[in-house]
């Protein structure tokens, strides 16, 4: 996922701290995690890009 506009706060599961992304960052999220998004900037649009692909 790229986070192209906007802020947001990521809980993915099995990874003790949440991640914050800003514009520009990315994550490559492996198949099947569990994750949700658990905060974005209510001041702000925030657009994503996802990309779903097999190896």
């Amino acid at each position: 996922m790229l986070l192209l506009t906007g802020a947001a706060v990521l809980e993915i599961e099995g990874e003790a701290e949440t991640m914050p992304l800003g514009p520009g960052d990315c994550i490559d999220i492996p198949p099947r995690r569990r994750h949700r998004v658990a905060w974005t900037d209510p001041g702000q649009p925030t657009v994503w890009l996802a990309v779903f692909y097999t190896v």
